[in-house]
């Protein structure tokens, strides 16, 4: 009996072992091409999560493309979303933590009207990405052009070009500068982005709060690469 006791004791260790071992090998974040989201919150996930034992890989995936996977279990987290599609996933949950603060922002070429009224304009065309997930209550009516994009980035280059009238872009602290660039502009609203997880790391959800609480609280992860 004490032997079997002791087998089984080490059996449970290894597997616990195991798990997590397999977790820090394969553990898949998305995120998307955004300034703030590469410069500033994918290091400091990757410093959240190495101090719970994980060394996450990350991989660039548009939005659509990222939610549909994280709520197949086919990856394991999003870098960071704000919430109000999120009650469409059974299969995602939600770090509690902010680790964000958005501006979500209409970009208007120079000369332009620039208020919400401007969405009613069939004759005028409007660059944004992830319509359906983030802003279909917003668009709901809307009879302008609507060019829909993966990247925040290839958005701004075509709107810097003026092949589009508008844009519905989001800036955070880090990437204030960018928008301060752009003077003829209206303020939508202002977003809080959440961590995200798959369900099936439920268990990870207390650690890696607190891992993420306390790597902001030290500062220096934006070294981490």
């Amino acid at each position: 009996m004490k032997y079997g006791l002791i087998f089984i004791l080490l059996f449970v260790c290894h597997y616990s072992f195991s798990e997590e071992a397999s977790v820090g090998q394969t553990f898949v974040i998305s995120y998307v091409e955004h300034e703030g989201i590469i410069k500033y919150y994918v290091p400091l996930l990757a410093s959240a999560y190495k101090k719970i034992g994980i060394e996450p890989e990350f991989e660039l995936i548009n939005d659509k493309r990222a939610l549909k996977l994280l709520d197949q279990g086919a990856i394991d987290a999003d870098t960071a979303k704000s919430l109000e599609f999120v009650d469409h996933y059974q299969n995602i949950i939600v770090v509690p933590t902010p680790i964000s603060q958005i501006d979500v922002v209409l970009l208007c070429q120079s000369k332009l009207p620039c208020d919400l009224s401007v969405l009613k304009d069939a004759n005028r065309s409007l660059g944004i990405i992830a319509a359906d997930e983030f802003y279909a209550q917003l668009l709901e009516g809307s009879e302008i052009s609507i060019l829909e994009l993966t990247s925040f980035e290839t958005l701004l280059k075509i709107f810097d070009q003026n092949k589009i009238d508008y844009a519905i872009v989001v800036f955070d602290d880090y990437t204030k500068n960018t928008m301060l660039k752009y003077h003829n502009r209206f303020l939508i609203q202002q977003k809080i982005g959440y961590h995200l997880l798959s369900k099936k790391h439920q268990g990870l959800v207390e650690k890696l709060d607190k891992a993420i609480i306390q790597t902001r609280a030290e500062g220096g992860f934006l070294t981490v690469q």
